[in-house]
């Protein structure tokens, strides 16, 4: 019998068996691999292999059944109801609850983004009217008080202060050399300017700290701009004198830069009017963990005890490497930045900047000695 003819009895017995409600396995064209495949709606207990006669009798029954109804052959009409296979109703849960976690989950990013630009404009608006009103305050200050250059006016400024600071230590920045004021040069006419206005309030020891230690590199040119200053402010004929001294490098220099014939020490006039103490980075915490490891050295060596090493001793120490510590300490920028001031020397000083300000101003340096005037300092035991 040939092949053709095969195929047209196997089809005769399915349908006869089909017609008489059997159940019948075939397994026509053999050598093709079956394929796994899963039916709509089949029966929980009939095998998933297909094709069998009697998945295809319960399908094709469904099929024609939903046809006659009108309806998708997934779903199936009863009493009035519609209602889903159990196949199909796991799969539309799953997709609901996907898709509405999805949808939560947008909602939620979307009202987390608005609440955050809400802020944000907040903020912005507050922002601009808070910089608005600290740049107007400055210039209304800026008109009343003026030194013009002048020691009595700075002395009438500071006449009706309670108190005045026996030191005080000031932060200055450096500015690109493209800014007004700007460059290492820049920086020395904001460090003479703050030598005489201390001068001129009755201050006798100035700290003028900036980061880099431009101050210190060249300490001559910085000696002749002040004296310049000086001459500006208290004539020429008979400025005050000063002093500059390094503690990191151990060496105080006197006036005007001497011809290199003449000794520094024997050109100097030792009577002074005010000390510049000049400090940088290196003088902060750098110095306390030299002076650790020196004292760490010293008691391995066995020339000082655990016991001689005393809070006392540190101070000590550390006044003679860095200096004494101010009563108030002046910062000329928008923020409050110490940028590494040796933390060992502001454990009571008072520290004063104006919000929005970026320049080194008369105004700054009156209104942080009128706090200092009105503040009180309480030292326990």
């Amino acid at each position: 019998m040939t092949e053709s003819e095969n195929i047209n009895v196997i089809a005769e017995t399915q349908e006869l068996l089909i017609s008489e409600g059997g159940s019948y396995s075939t397994s026509v064209d053999s050598k093709n691999k079956r394929t796994e495949y899963n039916p709509l709606n089949v029966k929980p207990e009939v095998s998933k292999q297909v094709p069998c006669l009697t998945n295809t009798k319960y399908i094709v029954k469904n099929v024609m059944q939903s046809k006659e109804e009108n309806l998708n052959p997934s779903i199936f009409k009863n009493n009035g109801k519609v209602n889903i296979g159990d196949g199909n109703r796991k799969s539309i849960n799953d997709f609901m609850t996907v898709e509405f976690y999805r949808l939560s989950k947008t909602i939620f990013d979307f009202l987390m983004k608005l609440l955050l630009a809400i802020i944000f404009c907040n903020f912005s608006v507050f922002r601009y009217f808070q910089y608005n009103y600290n740049c107007v305050k400055l210039k209304f200050y800026s008109l009343l008080y003026n030194p013009a250059d002048s020691p009595q006016l700075i002395r009438n400024d500071v006449a009706s202060f309670p108190k005045i600071p026996r030191r005080l230590a000031a932060i200055l920045e450096y500015k690109l050399e493209e800014e007004v004021g700007g460059g290492a040069l820049g920086l020395m006419e904001d460090a003479s300017d703050l030598v005489a206005w201390s001068l001129s309030a009755g201050i006798k020891h100035l700290t003028l700290y900036d980061y880099d230690g431009l101050l210190k590199d060249d300490v001559d040119l910085l000696r002749k701009i002040i004296y310049s200053k000086l001459c500006k402010y208290f004539g020429g004929q008979k400025p005050p004198k000063f002093a500059v001294r390094i503690p990191h490098k151990g060496k105080v220099y006197y006036n005007l830069p001497t011809s290199a014939s003449i000794p520094e020490e024997a050109s100097s006039d030792k009577k002074i009017s005010i000390e510049i103490v000049l400090l940088s980075v290196v003088d902060g915490r750098e110095t306390i963990v030299d002076l650790t490891k020196s004292l760490a050295e010293l008691h391995k060596e066995g020339k000082i005890s655990e016991d001689d090493i005393t809070m006392e001793l540190v101070d000590t120490e550390l006044k003679q490497l860095v200096g004494e510590e101010p009563d108030l300490l002046l910062y000329f920028g928008p923020n409050l930045d110490l940028q590494g001031f040796p933390p060992w020397h502001i454990r009571l000083t008072e520290l004063f900047w104006e919000h929005d300000n970026s320049n080194v101003s008369y105004t700054v340096f009156i209104r942080g000695l009128k706090q200092f005037s009105l503040s009180k300092v309480n030292v326990g035991k």
